[in-house]
């Protein structure tokens, strides 16, 4: 049985919430309500007394979009390389990192709000810090891997990640400062995470290394015993055959 993967389940949310705030927008007439009050409930106020009365924001305001290109792009980038990042560490992982891109975003959004650039009507919606996350755990966590793009190539993660900042940067001088401090959020939470995930790998590999070794030498002084009995090994091949034989993290 087919299952959907976890980038797509995380769009599939998108696109629901979406399809129910224009149905409701429709609807807000009838239903003697206003998007106004419907959107203050989804999205991440500005400054940090206003996030802390409604805190759930921090977590709704990441899969709410008003704008259809706005849901569209994330929605692609999601769809690419949250399902490379699937490949590469597993889809559990897709989800921390848009969900810890996004909390990371709404921190530093209410944070620059808060101190810098107070603005108590201003309001945060949209993935794009959690899809950064996911965008920048996959450049960081493999940047040697290839990719294939339509009708331009492949190309290692590492010069898509470099592409991608000279983007960031332009898209920057476009946004607010406290949009660019969200999204900086979500790129420092996934860049964090593939540092921390490379690193454990890194350490599991010596580990397994280690390990393999230990079997190996067991191997070879089993292989010694039966040729030629276990009276040819020496006192110091009998110890550590006796410590190999023994040692839980050698035989789990």
């Amino acid at each position: 049985m087919h299952i959907v993967s976890t980038p797509f389940k995380l769009i599939i949310i998108n696109v629901v919430i979406f399809a129910l705030m224009k149905i409701m927008w429709l609807l807000a007439p009838s239903l003697d309500i206003t998007m106004e009050s419907v959107v203050e409930h989804m999205a991440l106020p500005a400054t940090a007394g206003e996030a802390m009365k409604s805190y759930w924001t921090a977590l709704t305001y990441m899969f709410t979009h008003l704008d259809f290109w706005h849901l569209l792009i994330n929605c692609l980038w999601l769809a690419w390389f949250g399902t490379l990042l699937c490949e590469i560490a597993g889809a559990r992982h897709v989800a921390f990192n848009y969900i810890g891109g996004g909390l990371a975003g709404a921190i530093l959004y209410v944070s620059f709000n808060t101190g810098f650039s107070p603005s108590p009507d201003a309001c945060l919606i949209g993935a794009s810090a959690a899809t950064l996350g996911v965008i920048t755990a996959t450049l960081v966590s493999e940047p040697g891997k290839r990719v294939r793009l339509a009708f331009i190539g492949t190309f290692s993660l590492r010069k898509l990640a470099i592409a991608g900042g000279v983007v960031f940067l332009l898209a920057s001088m476009e946004m607010a400062p406290s949009q660019t401090a969200a999204h900086i959020g979500g790129i420092l939470s996934g860049a964090l995470w593939a540092v921390a995930w490379r690193l454990y790998n890194r350490r599991n590999m010596r580990v397994m290394q280690q390990r393999a070794r230990r079997r190996l030498a067991r191997m070879e002084l089993i292989d010694k015993a039966r040729r030629s009995g276990y009276s040819s090994l020496t006192d110091a091949e009998k110890l550590i055959l006796f410590d190999l034989s023994t040692s839980r993290r050698d035989i789990t």
